[in-house]
């Protein structure tokens, strides 16, 4: 029993520490988890869901309305006819009230609409926002996708980064040692000694801010993924190999179609505004019955009740309504002009921003390309000066400056193909 114990509990910590970590081969890894878990998602599944009802609900004006009721009057003071006198051989004119003290009625009432443009219109609208958060949530995948990317690329070179300068930290400390060795023997001054502690130290600071970077890319990645903060996320991609001077195309922009979508709704709100000027046709039909009675009473006996039934049709037409719906078709008029403007600027920067997010991508493949093979010329440049220094050929300053230039053009490549990645992040949402 013991030993199922220990194997049961056993099993749960290897599955509890194999689903607290995520391995992503590439982006698109990334993208897939993202799109299933991001909170945001969620939000515009619900909204998504919520609209369909509101749709629904602007449909019922096709269904008949039924509603039952009962309700009992108390004729305080019933009204008086008069009536000639000559009929009850009396002169003048007689008062006479009709009608019982208490009157009770129940019934069914059926309501039916049969033409109402300005409902149908409506309902266009509520069925139009639907398409528009489908869109919207479209839109924002694409800039989701974007976000994602540029961190993910981020983690990945903040990664190349701490992995170069772990290899440049263990030779700055060879040569720290070397150059001190060489200060004990009396064959340098201290300030050689310092420089090449300086050195060092700067390194390890490369180190701390390569770090951070790379623990502030996965942390964003993991808010936009919508993970648990315990997940560990693996990136498995090299990056110092992931560019090649292609050619790119933008596919469509898909943060301008609600634009479109939402200069259709203006649209129809405006002709269902214009509707409130059309004629509205419903029908009626009651079916119920009547009560009287002298006193505060009530029978269900067969004959206390009286049938009462009646059906009617209504045409009803809004000649005037004080000039409201004139101006505030005017108001919907001016909204439709207005997501025109929206959607034209918004067009115009998206065509401003695409061209020059290809013509960014070709400079930093150039410029990656050109900064790559400076830092690996620098690189061959600081191992002949350190075997010169070894062997006594060069002072330890000439080195020095060797190894300064080396690191200048590798923060100059990093720098470089950051800017490439980020911008390449962009471009692959679109294809």
């Amino acid at each position: 029993m013991n030993k199922s114990l220990v194997y049961i509990f056993s099993s749960f910590l290897f599955f509890n520490n194999l689903s607290a970590q995520v391995n992503i081969d590439k982006l698109e890894d990334l993208w897939k988890i993202a799109i299933q878990n991001n909170p945001n998602q969620k939000v515009y599944n619900l909204k998504r869901e919520q609209l369909g009802y509101d749709y629904k609900t602007s449909q019922s004006f096709y269904y008949p309305q039924a509603s039952a009721s009962f309700n009992g009057q108390d004729n305080l003071i019933q009204s008086v006819t008069p009536v000639p006198g000559i009929i009850f051989n009396k002169p003048g004119t007689v008062y006479l009230q009709f009608g019982k003290h208490y009157t009770y009625n129940t019934g069914l009432t059926l309501n039916k609409i049969w033409l109402d443009r300005q409902a149908e219109l409506l309902s266009k609208v509520a069925k139009e926002n639907i398409q528009l958060n489908n869109v919207q949530q479209d839109a924002y995948v694409q800039t989701l996708k974007t976000q994602i990317g540029q961190y993910y690329y981020t983690s990945l070179i903040a990664k190349a980064s701490l992995a170069i300068a772990k290899k440049d930290l263990e030779l700055a400390d060879s040569i720290y040692k070397a150059v001190n060795g060489k200060f004990i023997q009396g064959l340098t001054d201290a300030s050689a000694v310092n420089q090449a502690l300086i050195n060092e130290n700067n390194i390890k600071l490369s180190v701390f801010q390569s770090q951070q970077l790379y623990n502030q890319a996965i942390a964003n990645s993991k808010i936009l993924a919508g993970v648990n903060k315990d997940t560990d996320l693996i990136l498995n991609e090299s990056t110092l190999e992931n560019y090649q001077n292609e050619s790119v195309s933008l596919g469509i922009d898909k943060t301008l179609v609600p634009y479109q979508n939402a200069i259709i709704i203006a649209e129809l709100q405006r002709k269902a505004q214009n509707a409130a000027f059309l004629p509205k046709l419903t029908s009626t039909a009651y079916l119920g019955f009547q009560e009287y009675r002298d006193r505060f009473e009530m029978s269900f006996s067969k004959n206390a009740w009286t049938d009462y039934q009646y059906i009617g049709i209504g045409l009803n037409w809004n000649l005037f309504s004080g000039f409201s719906n004139s101006n505030k078709l005017k108001s919907l008029n001016t909204q439709k002009r207005i997501a025109d403007e929206n959607y034209k600027a918004a067009r115009d920067q998206s065509a401003i921003a695409d061209s020059l997010l290809l013509d960014n991508y070709n400079t930093y493949v150039n410029m990656v390309t050109t900064s790559k093979s400076n830092f690996d010329l620098y690189g061959k440049n600081m191992n002949l000066s350190l075997q010169k220094f070894r062997e006594g050929l060069i002072s330890i300053d000439s080195y020095f400056k060797t190894f300064q230039d080396y690191l200048t053009a590798e923060n100059t490549y990093l720098n470089n193909l950051s800017n490439l990645l980020t911008t390449k992040a962009s471009i692959e949402v679109r294809k």
